[in-house]
């Protein structure tokens, strides 16, 4: 088996998997996999990386995982082609079955898209061969329905039978949960080596970030905690979840702190966990202001850890500060968009660098604006401050009189002075300020990571009590998000872009359905027409979807 590179018509480059297969004397080369049409010399090594990877799969699981079905299909045509066939024997010709179509009925319709594409996903991870086989089942038909269609496990079980026709009980649900997080390590290693592999076994970026997950409870134990919460949910204890991924928005790792936990503690905390259960080798690491304290860097400093982190201008000595509120510097262009820079030496070898911008600034106003007008909506007349739980809103506020609130004009014109304004502090002396500057921006990948977790697989609020189960739900919602990831960088390099609604809602409607000829009591199921997109994600992970009606057993029917 090799790669082989193709020029197409248009000037692109094809990567395709091949063998050579003999016939005779001769020698031909047999497609066994398209992997996709490079769009650039970026593009093309990315490709190249992921045949590799495949290449190597499709060794190991050459006879197993329907992930590759599409190979076995092929192979078993390629020899049928080769084989000699007898002149005088005839192929077989299909039975043709005559069936009235007025005595059929539609008995249930199930959605097949997900267990079709995720569910190899799920084994070719290896997740599949860390619990017992039952529990195993469990687990990727709970993971399935995360991403499918998040819920409670009570509404999950009942989406489960409804919609995709499997029948679980609640007690297998929550036995399989008490196993997933005695196991936990184990799985965290799993989703390590699937990036670990699309990364060519370099991880070299981290991106780092932290939120809060928030509980429909009031009460506290070692885990859930009172704290400030970034979902606003400040009267509900909640925890506190870190999240590392690659600069393509791959995860690398996560860990849960107690709700009361500030965000500038879990940097360190979480890495040293990392780097003892995972072979993290060089990385850098990039975040946002929250991580700046001096302790971080001088512990990522001690590491030999390169690090790209927000500066807290306000935090500037007075003579920095100065030169900052000028707001002119040298000219740089990033993504088309022209700044103002200024880059400052600061002790322990660390670089600063602050770029203006007027576009953000007109931002950063217009922001304010809507907070300032929210605030004089909801603190109405002389309301108490503690029915603000915004910490944004109280920063503009001033108490007069007997609990009275009022907007600060004063410190509304000191926040104005600092519109526009962006810095970043790091300890790379060799890379230029512009790349710097770039490396920061790739921080929103981990942004959209959270929006992924709390929008599309709904990981809060949480209603798990127990610790054990609060950390369970946790890993199950990450192995979602793992696959969830793998899958769009997978579509996005061999086909083309796909949001993650675009291809929950692809899959949704990727159904069959099952029609019962109530005269002869045999059933039938009736595919769905695929869409474009289906065509696409299934041809991404060489899949071939069976179009044919198909009569089927009366006791598979009923399971």
């Amino acid at each position: 088996m090799f790669i082989r590179l193709k020029k197409s018509s248009s000037g692109k480059t094809k990567v395709q998997l091949c063998e050579a297969i003999r016939e005779g004397k001769k020698v031909r080369q047999v497609i066994i996999r398209h992997i996709g049409v490079a769009q650039d010399k970026k593009h093309l090594e990315e490709l190249k990386r992921l045949a590799l990877v495949l290449k190597a799969k499709i060794k190991d699981e050459r006879e197993g995982p329907f992930l590759f079905a599409m190979d076995q299909i092929e192979k078993k045509e390629k020899c049928h082609e080769i084989c000699e066939i007898k002149k005088n024997e005839e192929p077989k010709k299909e039975e043709k079955q005559l069936v009235d179509l007025n005595n059929l009925t539609e008995e249930t319709r199930a959605v097949e898209g997900f267990h079709d594409i995720f569910g190899p996903i799920f084994d070719s991870l290896g997740f599949n061969a860390i619990l017992p086989k039952k529990k195993s089942e469990v687990l990727k038909h709970l993971v399935l329905a995360r991403i499918a269609n998040p819920a409670s496990k009570h509404r999950t079980q009942s989406i489960l039978t409804a919609d995709f026709g499997i029948e679980i009980h609640i007690d297998r649900i929550y036995r399989m949960l008490d196993s997933l997080i005695q196991n936990r390590v184990a799985f965290e290693n799993k989703v390590f080596q699937a990036t670990q592999q699309l990364c060519f076994a370099k991880i070299n970026m981290i991106l780092f970030d932290v939120t809060t997950l928030y509980f429909e409870s009031f009460d506290e134990d070692d885990l859930r905690k009172f704290g400030y919460s970034k979902d606003q949910k400040f009267n509900m204890t909640q925890v506190v979840l870190a999240l590392a991924t690659t600069e393509d928005g791959l995860p690398v790792g996560y860990k849960t702190f107690p709700g009361n936990t500030a965000d500038v503690s879990t940097l360190q905390k979480a890495l040293k966990q990392w780097r003892e259960e995972l072979p993290i080798g060089e990385i850098q690491i990039i975040g946002d202001a929250a991580m700046m304290s001096e302790s971080n860097l001088q512990a990522l400093e001690e590491a030999k850890i390169k690090y790209v982190i927000a500066a807290k201008l306000k935090k500037l000595p007075n003579l920095i500060q100065k030169q900052l509120l000028n707001k002119k510097g040298a000219h740089i262009s990033i993504n088309n968009e022209t700044y103002y820079k200024h880059e400052f030496d600061l002790p322990n070898n660390r670089r600063l660098v602050v770029t203006y911008n007027e576009k953000r600034a007109k931002k950063n106003k217009k922001d304010r604006t809507r907070a300032v007008e929210k605030m004089i909506k909801k603190i109405g007349k002389g309301k108490n401050v503690k029915k603000l739980a915004n910490r944004g809103y109280q920063k503009y506020l001033k108490i007069e009189g007997e609990g009275k609130l009022l907007i600060d004009d004063q410190k509304l014109t000191e926040a104005e002075t600092w519109d526009g304004l962006h810095g970043v502090i790091s300890n790379d002396q060799d890379a230029s300020a512009k790349d710097l500057l770039l490396t920061y921006k790739r921080l929103w990948k981990i942004e959209e990571s959270f929006r992924i977790q709390k929008t599309n697989l709904s990981i809060r609020p949480i209603y798990h009590f127990k610790t054990e189960r609060i950390e369970a739900h946790i890993l199950l919602c990450y192995l979602a998000f793992s696959m969830i990831r793998y899958a769009e960088h997978r579509i996005k390099l061999q086909k083309e872009e796909m949001s993650i609604e675009e291809i929950r809602s692809t899959l949704w409607r990727t159904q069959s359905s099952l029609l019962k000829d109530y005269k002869t009591g045999n059933y039938y199921k009736v595919p769905s027409n695929p869409t474009t997109n289906a065509k696409k994600i299934y041809q991404t992970f060489g899949l071939i979807r069976n179009q044919k009606i198909q009569k089927i057993a009366t006791c598979s029917a009923q399971n």
